[in-house]
């Protein structure tokens, strides 16, 4: 795991805080398990890139209704994290991730919000095809 820029307040229980609302986030996207990704998210959150030349700008509802709908679909997956970084109360982490067959790259903004780390926005990269 590459970490970059951590603040003063940034401690070992922050990063494995964010490391849990990653697991839970990909978990439940792959599972489409409502409850992990209510979890992850703050319920304003958005889930925002282009998919097929389209812009895709989706609530937390929405998103969540593509993962139960796309659970089946799954296949073989992996995840891991390219990047975080802290800067007081924020988080910024990169995600690389394989779904469906299509590979991606997550940007995951999060914040610390009431004690607990949630991804309040998600900007995400299909790769081309291989």
């Amino acid at each position: 795991m590459y970490m970059s820029e951590l603040s003063d307040r940034t401690n070992e229980s922050d990063i494995a805080a964010v490391t849990e609302v990653v697991l839970a986030y990909y978990e439940g996207m792959m599972a489409g398990d409502e409850a992990k990704l209510a979890h992850a998210f703050h319920p304003r959150a958005c889930i925002v890139g282009n998919y097929r030349g389209e812009l895709e700008w989706l609530t937390l509802d929405e998103f969540v209704g593509e993962c139960k709908d796309g659970a089946a679909d799954s296949g073989g997956y992996w995840w891991r994290i390219d990047g975080l970084s802290f800067e007081g109360d924020t988080a910024l982490v990169r995600l690389g991730s394989r779904y469906a067959g299509q590979s991606y790259s997550d940007d995951l903004s999060m914040l610390l919000i009431d004690g607990a780390w949630r991804i309040v926005h998600k900007t995400w990269y299909a790769h081309p095809a291989e």
